[in-house]
């Protein structure tokens, strides 16, 4: 008993005088032993002071003693039969499959619609106005274009986004007009194919299929795109009353109430590029009526040339001469082809001479300095190269009607036919009847007697090769500065080798045709390098045969 007093005495006066630290492990000791709220200290052994203190500690270990029961987990299932406790879990089951259903469901959307929305936006962006199936359309044959290479399905998707435009505009005529009576179908029709969105996609399908190698199809969907731009709009005005937000055509909310129609400005790139299929066919006659009018579409449509627009409407210009120009050389139309190469070439002249004002020398500021230069050395190499055609096409001219006026033969000796016999020459910078006309037979196996040339075709001949010294002076000017400048080197000393070597100067021949591969290989023209290294390897086999040949009989 005694000993219990002292200590509630001592736990007491530990309490009243203690620090906080003491208060606290003074309350775990109690905690452990008996709880503070059972001891009971007589007030009478103490002081006021202390009294007081105790009274509040009491109070304060007393709070800090209650512990907080845990709580117990019961089973809703207590008391159900065995059937409820079957629902409720299949219940929850279906619930836990519908949450993770619906989550995925919504993540696989929301990648969908993203990436669509990626790629109208970055990528592969659709004309304005289509719907939302024509875009995934293009979209999908994009992929199978570049991300993963499927030109079968590829063509599926782009012909398939053709249906879908033409069907939605069907619809949206229709819906138009709609109640109005005189209606012409002819016209209804025309304004549907001549719609913008349309043709677009139309263009995106000829695209393709140029791509892919098959200039036939291509061709024939840019010539039927050029001939229709050519045709009168069906209504006064082409210009949209209302244009479709960006937001809005990215998913496909593009419709308007009054849809742009291609005009004849716009059949000029169809109008080129079907030319270029027709040309590598060999369909001369369609390229050359796609050409004609584009020049004349051209000449007709573009409006007073600006400083901003003049040299691009020019560059254009001299590049649809020149090319109508090669494909009359192709066809030996010599004629019609310099004409235009000399036009060609009085437009680069006329401009160089107007661009004298803006000198080089006169500008400060560097990097404008360096595009002007840019600028005047490309038209100085244009000029070069349009030279170099202009002495290709006398050349071709004087040897056509020197073959073609001339009475007297050429007689051969009956030989035995060899490789190298057979071996066709590589001078294909005129028409391929000419070219074969003018190829020349290796001297070990073929004695040839020449005819005398008339004074006229010599005259001719001089004429054109004058023409090509200055061109390729011009582009030996510039080169190493210039790509267009040496790849007009290699192409002229090529072909003064190919003629060097008809006249059976083979040394003169063959270092052209090195030096050729030389100016190539500054350009990085790699086509140009191994058709000159054919001619050497052509012309050194030449050689070598003539040489065993000659050692034989002797």
């Amino acid at each position: 008993m005694t000993s219990s007093r002292a200590f509630k005495d001592a736990a007491t006066i530990l309490l009243a005088g203690g620090s906080t630290f003491s208060r606290l492990r003074v309350t775990s000791t109690l905690r452990a032993s008996t709880p503070l709220r059972n001891v009971r200290t007589p007030h009478h052994h103490l002081l006021p002071r202390q009294r007081a203190t105790a009274t509040s500690s009491r109070g304060y270990a007393s709070i800090s003693t209650k512990s907080t029961p845990a709580p117990s987990t019961i089973d809703s299932t207590i008391g159900l039969t065995p059937g409820a406790r079957v629902i409720i879990a299949t219940t929850r089951g279906v619930r836990n499959v519908l949450i993770v259903a619906t989550s995925t469901l919504g993540l696989v959307l929301f990648a969908f619609t993203g990436t669509h929305a990626y790629l109208e936006q970055y990528k592969c962006p659709s004309p304005a106005g289509v719907s939302t199936e024509v875009q995934r359309c293009l979209h999908g044959a994009w992929v199978r274009e570049e991300i993963s290479p499927d030109p079968d399905v590829a063509e599926v998707y782009l012909q398939k986004a053709v249906e879908l435009a033409r069907k939605d505009l069907e619809t949206f005529y229709a819906n138009k007009n709609k109640g109005k009576d005189g209606i012409d179908e002819r016209l209804a029709f025309l304004e549907i194919e001549k719609d913008q969105a349309l043709v677009e996609v139309q263009n995106r399908l000829a695209r393709f299929y140029g791509r892919i190698g098959q200039d036939e199809q291509a061709a024939t969907v840019w010539t039927r795109l050029w001939k229709l731009s050519e045709k009168e709009n069906p209504r006064s005005s082409s210009s949209p009353e209302q244009v479709s937000s960006g937001l809005a055509s990215m998913f496909g909310k593009g419709a308007l109430t009054d849809r742009p129609l291609i005009s004849q400005k716009d059949g000029i790139a169809y109008a080129k590029s079907a030319a270029n299929c027709w040309m590598r066919m060999g369909e001369y006659e369609m390229a050359e009526e796609a050409l004609a009018w584009t020049l004349s579409t051209l000449a007709s449509t573009t409006p007073a040339p600006s400083a901003s627009t003049l040299s691009s409407s020019r560059i254009e210009e001299i590049g649809l001469l020149s090319t109508l120009g090669a494909l009359y050389v192709r066809q030996a139309k010599f004629e019609y082809a310099l004409s235009l190469f000399v036009k060609a070439l009085q437009a680069v002249q006329d401009h160089r001479a107007s661009e004298t004002d803006n000198s080089v020398e006169t500008t400060t500021d560097e990097k404008k300095k360096a595009e002007l230069k840019e600028d005047k050395d490309m038209w100085y190499c244009r000029e070069a190269i349009l030279t170099q055609s202009i002495g290709e096409t006398l050349y071709g001219a004087a040897t056509r009607s020197s073959t073609s006026s001339s009475s007297i033969t050429t007689t051969t000796t009956n030989t035995p036919e060899t490789t190298a016999t057979k071996k066709s020459s590589s001078w294909k910078f005129w028409s391929p009847s000419s070219s074969s006309s003018s190829s020349s037979t290796p001297p070990a196996k073929s004695k040839a007697v020449p005819h005398q040339k008339s004074p006229q075709q010599i005259k001719k001949e001089e004429e054109a090769l004058g023409w090509m010294q200055k061109a390729l002076e011009m582009a030996k000017a510039k080169s190493g500065q210039h790509r267009d400048c040496d790849e007009c080197a290699a192409l002229g000393l090529n072909t003064l080798g190919l003629i060097n070597e008809m006249e059976g100067k083979s040394e003169v021949a063959l270092a052209q045709f090195r030096e050729a591969v030389l100016h190539a290989t500054m350009a990085k023209d790699y086509v140009g390098i191994d058709d000159y290294n054919k001619n050497i390897a052509r012309l050194t086999d030449t050689d070598s045969g003539s040489t065993t040949s000659t050692s034989t009989l002797a």
